[in-house]
């Protein structure tokens, strides 16, 4: 007979490997848990790490399998999604490889980790805040192609892109809107004129 000292470990475990996500934050473990003790908490965590049931990548970021930079950049800046950049190559919006993943943020950051650079774009509150043209792949957020094109010229205006193919342009012009911004808006018209020709 199994006794429930032997089962509650992998009761944790089961409940990490019955979630969507991949990538764990400590708040993320605390949650799913149920553990409100702070040392309490470390303490099964170190428990799963010494087992090997949980593997540290990052202070204070564990996984339980295989992951993606993707979701491991949105626990290391917290809240945060993928986009600019990254979110224009996954797209096929723009043809050159980017090594560093590029998120927006409400927050400016670049950081080094296991020989990946994660570079963070801080938005204004309002703009990061609506949802509008952004993908929920189960385990990150993602910027659709509209809003990615939206977040990136907001910030870096003469950028280019190289497909614009499958873009929406009633929907660029719609995300292009949250952002306040003329300069921007003028830009959206210019390039949905120039691939309608």
């Amino acid at each position: 007979m199994v006794t429930s000292s032997t089962n509650q470990p992998l009761n944790k475990i089961e409940k990490l490997l019955a979630s969507s996500q991949n990538v764990f934050t400590t708040q993320d473990l605390a949650v799913i848990w149920g553990v409100t003790n702070a040392v309490s908490l470390h303490a099964n965590i170190q428990y799963y790490v010494g087992l090997g049931k949980i593997k540290r990548i990052h202070k204070g970021i564990y996984v339980v399998r295989e992951y993606t930079s993707f979701e491991f950049a949105q626990k290391i800046v917290t809240p945060s999604y993928i986009s600019f950049y990254s979110a224009l190559v996954a797209h096929g919006i723009v043809f050159q490889l980017y090594t560093s993943i590029h998120s927006a943020s409400l927050i400016s950051k670049k950081i080094n980790i296991s020989q990946e650079k994660f570079v963070y774009h801080k938005l204004k509150e309002q703009v990061f805040s609506d949802s509008i043209g952004l993908e929920n792949m189960s385990t990150y957020l993602i910027a659709g192609p509209e809003r990615a094109i939206c977040d990136s010229l907001y910030l870096y205006s003469g950028l280019a892109f190289d497909n614009l193919r499958m873009i929406d342009f009633d929907v660029l012009r719609k995300i292009s809107k949250i952002y306040h911004n003329q300069r921007l808006e003028q830009k959206i018209e210019s390039i949905i004129r120039l691939e309608q020709l």
